[in-house]
């Protein structure tokens, strides 16, 4: 039976050879898609689901309210006091490491990124794999290191190089341990694992990430604000810091929801991942429309094949199982294709997701693939296979082949599904180009092209000291127009806050995130200077000095908003006027305004800006960073220059040279993704529609031969005739046009109110959609009606 329903079905692909090819490429490009948007899917929510006890850990966040910002790093010296709670079972803290300086071997320096402190028990929630040596003893000895097999091979050019030695400035480090690499479904990342250091009294330092792993059953929500109250009481008991919030994100689901800008590396997005799955579903189902849409049209075609077939004792089931076979054979051949172009596809959609995925046909992964095939041949196939075998057979061979009025809703209803899904996904794939190149073009303050960045510096190299003769060689290079310092990335997050108060009377104990500058500040960033002046070299009391062990002094440049929440009429008022706060080491710090610019927004202008001041030559920051405005034209000069000056200089021989302009594009990397994933699927979505359209419009054009050729014997044109063909379908467009604008206004509204700044919902972005889907259509239609309207009557009708 089933080898006689094969041979049946191959016979009827070879007689509807157009029939069969369409539905083919339709059902394999939806496949196709789909399963690129499954392996990205699967991986994504594979993240640290690898780790031991993954279920129970949780990282703790905090919050800070007032200043607009947060960050995954806490104190971990009082997370660990926390360990006597009941709830928690253990506590792991990788603490955050000063750089320092670059490690060194045989006079090559190396920077390593990501160097952190932990326990032995970091085994106990990572899944870390030892190459070589033994990494429990490296976390207890001092002065010990372990590697990744990735630098150990790029520092020594192999992995057992246990003993082996690392020269950091005046320190020597001992390789004690070679770990494999972490692979990349993990939000952790780290090159080097060395000691913790002893405990420090300050509270307030934020030097960790930390984890807890919770006993089983565990309230979470409950020990998450017991863990808040009990934290605030010991870190900001009386600082002022009163907003403070904690809470426990669980460690499975960082990589999709952690938004913040102090992550070990860049995380994904839970929306992206929807966007996606939605949409590669919308395009096997609109495939699956094709094919049913497509079937139901030619059934005709088969009404006799069917009428003879119960004739001769067929049963309905017989027939029904004869239609599904046809069905799940085209889905399999679909399947195999799309498995094909999915192999084909697979690296260029690696560059698109930023992954390296590849396709496991063992895996589970393989297993959906079978499945959904399966489940699409079954549900594309039931509707037309229940519609065929419905055929009665004394109705068929008497010639009336007219069809119920079912068939014509169905049919119908399928291909304005069709058009308003793709009106509805070139409007949003519109919507979203727009509002990216909205958020990229919104004034920040400060001037992103031009900015050459040196991170991860020490500190005390550019900062506690004031290094006139570094910048002044930096300066003499050819194609630097200034250079100067800052403490953070202005395309990153604030790191630092104090409380100030104003002599005005009215600005009294204000927290503030504030940033550490560099003199020529306002000119080296192109920040607009409202009034005063820049921070000059030229004044000896700008940069900051000790004057006692009590007290110290600074300039300062106010933010415009800040000047005005300072209660200062105008921005010249504030100009040398004294503000005070306290360094954090029981000094007093005393500073005096010298100018107002124009508020800078650090970070994705998506996120709240909280005013903020800047401060010359001050930080609390490890590291500090170099900021070289330059002529873009002498950039590869420019690099090669600096480079060697930072290595003669700072012995910093692998620097850390980034494009300010590339890391603000960063910033915006899911939000560019999903633009083009939703660009992407309305651009399949509407190729789909054109295949449906183009089966459906040849199964019309077919029908209406016969009026073709009555109409041009009456005198009617080509063009009046494709008009009349295509009319059917364009009135099915208008309905799906009014069924498409008000949902995605809806949808489309809901995900721009996800942003501070966003663009409106132009009429023209929805006129066009409706316009290209209608063309589209049109030409479509036209070029199967044009073919119609241009046989000869004689040919159509001398049969009758």
């Amino acid at each position: 039976m089933i080898a006689n329903y094969l041979i049946t079905a191959l016979r009827a692909f070879k007689q509807q050879k157009q029939h069969f090819l369409l539905n083919v490429m339709g059902l394999s490009v939806g496949l196709a898609a789909a399963i690129l948007v499954a392996m990205f899917a699967f991986n994504e929510a594979s993240y640290d689901e690898q780790q031991p006890n993954a279920d129970r850990v949780y990282r703790v966040y905090q919050n800070f309210p007032s200043l607009g910002m947060g960050a995954p790093v806490v104190n971990k010296d009082v997370m660990y006091s926390f360990k006597d709670m009941a709830a928690i079972e253990d506590v792991l803290s990788l603490d955050l490491v000063p750089p320092g300086s670059e490690f060194v071997r045989d006079g090559v320096g190396y920077k390593l990124e990501n160097v952190l402190a932990a326990r032995s028990n970091v085994t106990d929630f990572i899944n870390i794999e030892i190459v070589a040596g033994d990494l429990a003893k490296v976390l207890a000895t001092p002065n010990m290191i372990a590697l990744s097999e990735q630098y150990a091979i790029r520092i020594f050019g192999r992995t057992d190089i246990v003993g082996e030695t690392l020269v950091q400035g005046k320190k020597r480090w001992q390789v004690g341990a070679v770990f494999a690499d972490l692979p990349e479904n993990t939000h952790f990342f780290f090159q080097a694992l060395i000691q913790e250091p002893k405990a420090n009294k300050n509270y307030q330092n934020n030097n960790g990430y930390t984890y807890i792993r919770v006993v089983p059953s565990t309230d979470v929500a409950a020990l998450a604000t017991t863990i808040e109250q009990r934290y605030i009481e010991m870190v900001y008991a009386g600082s002022g810091f009163d907003s403070i919030q904690l809470s426990l994100h669980p460690l499975t689901a960082l990589h999709l929801t952690a938004s913040s800008n102090f992550e070990m590396k860049m995380n994904g997005s839970l929306s992206t991942l929807r966007i996606c799955i939605g949409l590669s579903i919308l395009l096997v189902v609109l495939a699956a429309f094709n094919f049913i849409n497509m079937s139901i049209a030619q059934s005709a075609k088969r009404a006799k094949e069917v009428g003879v077939r119960k004739a001769l004792g067929a049963s309905k089931a017989q027939i029904i199982g004869q239609f599904l076979v046809e069905s799940l054979l085209i889905t399999v051949i679909a399947a195999l294709i799309a498995c094909m172009l999915v192999e084909l596809l697979t690296p260029a959609f690696n560059q698109l997701v930023d992954r390296q995925l590849s396709l496991n046909y063992s895996s589970a992964l393989g297993g959906a693939i079978a499945m959904v095939t399966l489940l699409v041949g079954l549900l594309a196939g039931i509707y037309p296979a229940m519609f065929m075998s419905s055929f009665s057979a004394k109705r068929v061979l008497s010639g009336d082949l007219q069809r119920g009025r079912t068939a014509i809703v169905v049919r119908k209803s399928l291909l304005v599904l069709q058009s308003a899904l793709s009106v509805a996904l070139i409007i949003a794939a519109l919507l979203l180009q727009q509002q990216l190149a909205y958020l990229q073009s919104l004034p920040v303050g400060y001037a992103k092209e031009g900015k050459l960045m040196v991170s991860d510096i020490d500190a005390s190299d550019i900062f506690y000291n004031q290094n006139n003769v570094l910048l002044d060689r930096i300066n003499a290079i050819d194609g630097v127009k200034q250079a100067s310092v800052i403490d953070i990335s202005l395309t990153g997050a604030y790191n630092s806050s104090r409380t100030f108060t104003a002599n005005n009377g009215k600005f009294t104990k204000q927290t503030l995130p504030f940033i550490g500058v560099g003199n020529g500040a306002v000119s080296t960033l192109d920040l607009s200077l409202i009034a005063g002046r820049d921070f000059s070299a030229k004044m000896g009391s700008d940069w900051f000095t000790k004057v006692s062990d009590t007290q110290a002094t600074a300039a300062a440049i106010l933010t415009e908003s800040l000047a005005k929440q300072a209660g200062y009429a105008t921005a010249d008022d504030a100009i040398g006027s004294v503000w005070r706060t306290d360094t954090g080491y029981g000094q007093e710090l005393t500073i005096t305004i010298v100018g107002v610019v124009k508020d800078v927004k650090v970070g994705s202008v998506r996120e709240s800006q909280p005013s903020t001041i800047f401060i010359c030559g001050y930080t609390s920051s490890w590291t500090g960073r170099i900021i070289v405005n330059m002529d873009l034209a002498k950039m590869l000069n420019v690099k090669s220059q600096l480079t060697t000056i930072l290595a003669e200089a700072l012995d910093i021989y692998d620097p850390k040279i980034e494009m300010m302009a590339d890391n603000y594009r960063a910033l915006y990397r899911n939000d560019e993704r999903a633009t083009q994933f939703v660009t992407l699927f309305s651009g399949l979505a509407v190729f789909l529609a054109c295949v449906g359209t183009f089966g459906l419009a040849s199964f019309s054009t077919l029908r209406r031969q016969k009026e073709v050729g009555i109409r041009k014997v009456l005198g009617a044109s080509r063009f009046s005739i494709v008009n009349l063909l295509a009319k059917e379908f364009l009135l099915l467009v208008a309905v799906s046009i009014a069924i498409a604008y008000p949902l995605t206004y809806w949808l489309v509204g809901d995900w721009l109110a996800n942003f501070n700044e966003r663009v409106e919902q132009a009429f023209w972005v929805y006129a066009l959609a409706a316009v290209a889907v209608a063309v589209i259509t049109w030409l479509t239609v036209a070029s199967l009606a044009f073919k119609a309207a241009s046989t000869r009557p004689s040919l159509i009708l001398r049969y009758e």
